[in-house]
């Protein structure tokens, strides 16, 4: 997106843009034409910052994403700035999704707090910056250009005020066992004891304990020792959570979903395990 960054968009593309110019590209010089006079400081630094992102995509060839800034510059000049990209407008790739989905939620908290009137230069750049991201997060193509908007992201929101406490909704981790046991090992005692101490803060709704087994044995032995295993781990919760309105549901899966997959017959120590999943 940016030439300090990154030199040009595909080349092959050049001849259909070409062919596009005529029909896209034309909203930067009508934004160009408009004053955020009378505009709130947030909506003229909001103006300003779609303008830039407007121009650097103009000058790179990319017409349609050029028009979609300028736009949004216009409607702050008008008073009437348009909210941060919903996620849901681009297609962006799955890798990317909830990193740009927590970002959102961080800004939106920040905005609604007070950040449009208390630091409207920070504020307008955060969110310039995250459209540029999701923009450069949806083609894919320029990984610095990703990392540069969302490194200009990330300072702006910093400098609205402190970050959120983030909404713990989902927490899960697992402990392992040895060669036909279901002994909890000090190691995973300490697991379980962050597990507890996390169900505590959210506070948890449910906990869902699954076992599981390798291949090293018969598969109905395998069943049942892997809800041997589900049923130490619950007991070990229930003692180190206290009195707690969770609801625990326990599973037993054998050496049926390993998490390395093996022949019959094959021990691993990866597929020994408990699966402990907690739901605010």
């Amino acid at each position: 997106m940016f030439r300090m960054i990154a030199a040009w968009k595909p080349v092959a593309a050049g001849v259909a843009m070409l062919s596009l110019a005529a029909c896209a590209g034309t909203q930067l010089d009508a934004a160009k034409r408009v004053s955020p006079d009378g505009a709130d400081a947030f909506s003229t630094n909001l103006y300003k910052e779609y303008v830039g992102l407007a121009q650097m995509e103009f000058d790179e060839g990319d017409y349609e994403d050029s028009d979609v800034f300028a736009e949004r510059a216009m409607a702050a000049a008008s008073g009437s700035p348009t909210m941060p990209e919903e996620l849901g407008v681009r297609n962006i790739p799955k890798k990317y999704q909830g990193e740009i989905a927590e970002a959102r939620r961080n800004l939106m908290t920040a905005l609604d707090a007070g950040g449009r009137t208390g630091t409207p230069d920070h504020a307008a750049r955060a969110q310039a910056m995250f459209d540029c991201w999701t923009q450069e997060a949806e083609e894919d193509i320029q990984p610095a250009d990703i990392e540069w908007c969302r490194d200009r992201f990330e300072a702006a929101l910093a400098l609205m005020g402190p970050a959120p406490e983030p909404q713990v909704s989902f927490l899960n981790y697992t402990v392992y066992f040895g060669l036909d046991s279901t002994a909890i090992s000090s190691e995973s005692n300490a697991i379980l004891m962050d597990a507890a101490t996390a169900a505590k803060g959210m506070p948890a709704g449910s906990v869902t304990v699954s076992g599981y087994a390798d291949r090293s044995g018969e598969a109905a032995y395998n069943l049942a020792l892997s809800e041997r295993r589900a049923s130490v781990v619950e007991t070990a919760l229930k003692k180190l959570m206290g009195a707690t309105a969770a609801i625990f549901t326990l599973e037993a899966f054998g050496e049926n979903q390993n998490k390395v997959i093996t022949p019959d017959g094959v021990v691993n120590e990866k597929n020994r395990r408990v699966k402990v999943e907690i739901r605010k």
